[in-house]
């Protein structure tokens, strides 16, 4: 019997859920008979806000999903106002977390360098980093997609030259002008972007831990023609996420599940 590769789902609820909708999203999946059974090829990661954590924390065994956050703190556990450290995150058996989503990225200001130091504290708490990357519709435009995209990643690269654990990484390419837009690059245009990606990581001592993810307005509709590029090995989804028949959809979407 051949092997399977697992595919990964990743939902990025943002800040759209609250107690009651996750708790219709719950009850929701509860009542699917065969949800087990179709994701069993599959690893379906739920990244809540932090106010939903520990709720989420309390369910997700019982969900067949894995839990994670939208982002972390840069500091050890000390005076720092406002801030949610890795290790509450562990307390929560957090499985994954992104850092250097675009939303944060533009709104918070976050740094490559501040970006990339939440990269290696997730890597040492053995809590796997997705690492989103991007560009905008004028840098693409002109012709500066791979170099942006190599910037973003250039200080995780240099870490990870010598980085020997085996913790899974993530690297999810989202396109900015992709994001809630309906827009999917071409097949061509994201085939270019993975080997490149590809070709960053592949001399790297754990290539083979790093995965690669594609975000960017993932829904039922848009996902089938996504399952063509074999880079790709999972999805970030946003706003799709929410509705659990619509995240089913997704994730069914993939020929190996019917």
């Amino acid at each position: 019997m051949n092997h399977i590769p697992k595919k990964y789902y990743i939902a990025n609820w943002k800040t759209y859920q609250s107690i009651s909708t996750i708790k219709r999203f719950i009850q929701a999946s509860n009542q699917e008979a065969d949800w087990h059974e179709t994701i069993i090829n599959s690893y379906i990661g739920i990244a809540a806000s932090y106010e939903h954590l520990y709720y989420l924390h309390k369910k997700i065994s019982k969900l067949a999903m894995h839990l994670g956050s939208q982002d972390c703190s840069a500091f050890l556990p000390g005076a720092y106002t406002g801030q949610v450290s890795i290790e509450s995150l562990q307390d929560m058996n957090i499985s994954f977390c992104l850092v250097g989503h675009s939303e944060v990225r533009a709104e918070l200001g976050q740094s490559d360098m501040l970006i990339s130091s939440k990269f290696k504290m997730l890597l040492a708490a053995n809590i796997s980093p997705i690492m989103c990357i991007g560009e905008t519709l004028a840098q693409k435009n002109d012709g500066m997609a791979l170099q942006v995209l190599y910037d973003q990643l250039e200080h995780i690269l240099n870490f990870l030259q010598s980085y020997t654990g085996s913790t899974k990484i993530f690297i999810a390419y989202e396109p900015r002008y992709c994001i809630g837009t309906g827009i999917v690059p071409s097949s061509d245009d994201l085939q270019k972007v993975f080997c490149f990606l590809k070709s960053l990581v592949q001399q790297l001592p754990i290539a083979k831990n790093v995965m690669f993810l594609y975000g960017g307005s993932v829904s039922s509709k848009t996902v089938q023609q996504l399952h063509d590029i074999k880079e790709i090995s999972g999805f970030l989804i946003g706003k799709a996420s929410i509705d659990f028949q619509e995240l089913k959809k997704i994730v069914q979407s993939d020929g190996r599940m019917v």
